[in-house]
């Protein structure tokens, strides 16, 4: 560009002209032009960094977040399915020990030992065995065990289900061990021959020969009433064992 009062060539980082010194408008003008602009650039560079700062945090924070809702609903599905999953793991292994275990149980059945069979059948988590064949013994097993527990103490009158102001009591209890040990046949008439099938059938009726005995020697039963336990509802059974006892 030429001064405007010499004609002298400047250029535009030029102030002044080289040669009369005249002020150079254009370049105060673009030197205050690049100046405003670095500025603006300055900041329009520090905003863009503190946005991409904050946006970096916002992602690590939803990072986190959909971290923890993955694990809310992992923990979540755990929980419901908890029961199964343990459920599914403790049978796998009963089942791989069921046929040692049998055999045990058999031994214990042979020798009438039906408190051993009982707490082996507990102890080793035999019912996580669907629809095993002890479970028809064991309902009658587990009664009879607790009509044990009344009436070995009853012996010598201490025991304190027999004093006379739980009598009432304790013949509901006592009625509804004999209840379920005379109505399998009843409970599981849907598929008797898969929970009692025909060579555990014999323990039954060897329980049930006790529980008669026990009946009519300890809650005053006669034998024709033993007899009718399978037709008694169990609120009648036990006002006839309170009877019985009482007298």
């Amino acid at each position: 560009m030429k001064c405007p009062n010499c004609g002298g060539q400047m250029g535009l980082e030029d102030e002044q002209c080289p040669y009369c010194g005249t002020p150079n408008a254009m370049a105060i003008q673009h030197q205050s032009d690049m100046a405003h602009f670095r500025q603006e650039y300055q900041r329009t560079q520090a905003d863009v960094a503190q946005k991409t700062s904050f946006m970096r945090r916002q992602d690590s924070w939803l990072v986190i977040l959909a971290v923890l809702l993955v694990a809310a609903v992992v923990s979540v599905v755990l929980q419901v399915n908890a029961w199964e999953i343990g459920y599914s793991i403790r049978q796998g292994n009963v089942m791989r020990a069921y046929t040692e275990d049998s055999q045990v149980m058999d031994g214990y059945l042979a020798q009438g030992d039906y408190g051993k069979f009982v707490g082996y059948y507990e102890a080793n988590d035999i019912s996580a065995v669907d629809d095993n064949e002890y479970q028809g013994v064991l309902t009658a097993a587990r009664p009879y065990v607790d009509l044990l527990e009344y009436v070995t103490p009853a012996r010598d009158g201490e025991h304190f289900a027999f004093q006379p102001e739980r009598i009432a009591t304790t013949a509901g209890y006592i009625a509804e061990d004999l209840n379920r040990v005379y109505t399998i046949e009843q409970r599981y008439s849907y598929n008797l021959d898969q929970y009692l099938p025909a060579d555990k059938r014999a323990y039954v009726d060897d329980i049930r020969s006790r529980c008669a005995v026990i009946a009519t020697t300890y809650f005053g039963l006669s034998d024709e009433q033993v007899r009718e336990i399978p037709n008694l509802s169990t609120k009648r059974l036990a006002e006839l064992i309170e009877e019985g006892m009482a007298r």
